[in-house]
């Protein structure tokens, strides 16, 4: 059954996660050690604009590792059919307007990415209005900029 805090991701992306966690609490820290001691070898803490910038990313760092961490702990793996055939999570849609096409990917989580496609979720206004559409749909999409119409022509899995 599903808890309000998992986090559905797609087997790629949990890969990703994990990759990026390791990253980043071994060479990354190792790294950030490194540049704070050189920083600290400059002079005076107080007027220390590089041990400052070194702090300063150091934090940043770190919360993006509590954030994989929290996100990796709370993953579900989402398998997706690959015979799809309506909008739904772990799908990249293609839709056309009359400017050209342009290919969404519906994620539960704003962490699955997919090169040359945007990442929208369920509860956005592109997300509701692509819900459970087919194959030669037309939505209207309202979105906080205005409302304008896509027509669904593609559709296939993560």
């Amino acid at each position: 059954m599903n808890q309000p805090e998992d986090i559905f991701v797609s087997p790629h992306t949990l890969q990703r996660l994990q990759e990026e966690l390791r990253e980043l609490t071994g060479p990354g820290r190792e790294e950030m050690s490194v540049r704070l001691l050189r920083a600290r070898e400059l002079g005076d803490l107080k007027e220390n604009a590089e041990y400052h910038a070194a702090k300063d990313a150091q934090g940043m760092m770190e919360a993006r590792i509590r954030q994989l961490e929290h996100t990796i702990d709370r993953a579900v793996v989402r398998e997706v059919s690959t015979n799809a055939d309506e909008v739904g999570p772990g799908l990249i849609v293609t839709v056309k307007d009359k400017y050209g096409t342009e290919e969404y990917l519906i994620a539960d989580s704003m962490e699955e990415k997919v090169d040359g496609a945007s990442t929208v979720t369920p509860s956005s206004p592109m997300g509701k209005a692509l819900a459970g559409k087919k194959i030669g749909e037309t939505v209207t999409v309202e979105a906080p900029r205005g409302t304008f119409s896509v027509e669904v022509v593609g559709l296939r899995p993560l």
